[in-house]
């Protein structure tokens, strides 16, 4: 039961990930200004590690308004266990962590102050530090530009956002591995108004088990399914792409990993490819 209003709810989707909950649950224990207005759900996408349980039994020492876990069917997509997490929120700000993602102390602060402090924005995102192995790096996002999004992920996944635009977005999508890619592609054409804050205060760990390296093995795929769910966001050069990667052309799948191709781009890849013919 809560003890007082939920202002802010925290969705962790997860799935085996038992070796990471205690790194994140802690992390965020230790955020500046406290829970007590947090509702933090551990959305469990039917693990076999025992995580459901360990995530119980962390959670009850949490000092949060709301702690819980939340047991599903196998779902086996992360955008799909968010759904069904955020449907439960009660919050009216709400953010998705990764259940391997680690947060620093000031991520809920930086990120809520960015959003009520500026009322017209509706979505507040962070610069990330990128840890693979023993490697460190800090990836700065450019401030948001519509014409980047239709190229590039230039959001985190862990971003909060009021409530009032979740409502208007139709959840996280199972037809593409770039799930993150393309809820951002929603809020656009929603008419979302993100502000960035210009720190790195989210860290991302790459390793074997992380979801998004089906993204990078289903690249092309992933990018088309985006962009013919979007025909109205992307030119029609790029719908044309799109549907020649379906269609197996040789041309559309060579475009870069990551990049969804603009009139330009393609226009390079069909060069290219008549020129080795």
């Amino acid at each position: 039961m809560s003890r007082q209003r939920v202002a802010l709810s925290v969705v962790i989707p997860n799935h085996n990930y038992a070796a990471f909950l205690p790194d994140i649950l802690g992390d965020l224990s230790r955020q500046h200004g406290g829970l007590s207005e947090v509702e933090i759900i551990v959305a469990d996408d039917a693990s076999s590690d025992c995580s459901a349980q360990l995530a119980a039994t962390l959670l009850k020492s949490m000092d949060a308004a709301v702690a819980e876990v939340v047991c599903l069917p196998r779902k086996g997509r992360p955008g799909l266990v968010r759904n069904a997490g955020l449907a439960r929120a009660r919050g009216d700000l709400l953010l998705c962590v990764d259940a391997d993602d680690r947060l620093e102390p000031t991520f809920l602060s930086a990120l809520r102050n960015a959003l009520e402090g500026n009322p017209e924005a509706d979505l507040a995102y962070c610069d990330y530090i990128h840890e693979e192995q023993d490697e460190r790096c800090t990836v700065r996002f450019p401030e948001y530009d519509e014409n980047l999004l239709r190229m590039q992920n230039i959001l985190p996944p862990a971003a909060l956002m009021r409530r009032s635009l979740w409502e208007r977005l139709s959840g996280y999508r199972a037809d593409t591995a770039y799930e993150d890619w393309e809820l951002w592609v929603q809020c656009a054409e929603a008419g979302f108004r993100p502000v960035r804050v210009a720190e790195p205060l989210l860290i991302h760990r790459v390793h074997g088990q992380n979801y998004s390296n089906r993204a990078v093995l289903d690249d092309n795929a992933a990018k088309a399914a985006i962009v013919l769910a979007h025909p109205q966001f992307f030119p029609m050069a790029t719908r044309t792409w799109a549907r020649g990667v379906n269609n197996g052309v040789p041309w559309a799948l060579a475009a870069p990993r990551g990049i969804i191709p603009d009139a330009e781009l393609v226009d390079r890849l069909r060069k290219a490819a008549r020129s080795t013919r």
